[in-house]
């Protein structure tokens, strides 16, 4: 199977289309004519998933963030584009396209978390809006998001009512989301990281913010990037060797 073919595979499932304008996704770095002989899945491009993948003897690369993002303007010895190159590796990155894509990151969030009852959270089809099976109190529903995602820890602005529909997008939240999920009808909203007044925000409007950190709310995405992979008959798949960087003390 050629790289092309992978990126076929891929794009099928969570087209460009959807991609923010500002995104930057597809074949990023690499040969689509070069024969695919293992498949390294990771969030991101890092020097230990470029020895994982070496040591796989995978030539290709999988990750949801943009190894190449804005302006590339100089490429030196060091930098990881410079690497991957040298290393005759290449890389497809699915990024707002696979947040937004039906099966992708935003659903296999809700469905760790336990919610049902699933619909677009914004009208671009970014994030999720749904139902927990039982309604939690505001610290039973953060804890409950800390074990299903095997985060290290969350930041929460406690509501004031017990929680049952939620809103959630994963990753980094846009400003104006607290507001946006009340109006919805959410009881909480979940995310991988916030600012700070956007916690003071949801305290005022009594509504639960759960912040599970960027990793842990993306990296559900990587078993479901695996499972496509292996039932379209791509050979030697490897999970991510990725770990987060994110440490709660």
């Amino acid at each position: 199977m050629r790289i092309k073919e992978i990126l076929a595979l891929l794009e099928e499932h969570c087209p460009t289309a959807l991609a923010e304008s500002w995104d930057n996704v597809g074949l990023l770095i690499g040969d689509g004519e070069a024969e695919v002989t293992g498949v390294e899945l990771a969030l991101d491009v890092t020097g230990r998933v470029i020895d994982s993948a070496l040591s796989h003897g995978a030539n290709l690369i999988v990750t949801h963030h943009p190894v190449i993002f804005g302006g590339l303007h100089r490429l030196e010895a060091g930098s990881l584009p410079h690497r991957l190159a040298a290393e005759g590796l290449s890389v497809i990155s699915m990024h707002t396209n696979l947040d937004i894509a039906q099966g992708g990151v935003n659903d296999c969030l809700a469905a760790a978390v336990g919610l049902g009852q699933l619909a677009p959270f914004r009208p671009d089809g970014l994030g999720r809006i749904g139902r927990l099976a039982r309604p939690l109190a505001p610290a039973a529903f953060a804890s409950q998001v800390k074990t299903a995602l095997g985060a290290s820890g969350v930041r929460c602005a406690l509501g004031q009512g017990s929680v049952e529909r939620v809103a959630l997008c994963s990753g980094a939240m846009d400003g104006g989301m607290v507001e946006e999920a009340q109006a919805l009808g959410a009881d909480a909203l979940l995310t991988g990281e916030c600012k700070y007044h956007e916690f003071l925000e949801a305290a005022h409007r009594g509504i639960t913010l759960v912040a599970a950190g960027h990793f842990a709310t993306e990296q559900v995405v990587l078993p479901a990037l695996q499972k496509l992979l292996e039932e379209a008959g791509v050979e030697r798949v490897f999970p991510s060797t990725q770990r987060d960087v994110e440490v709660f003390f």
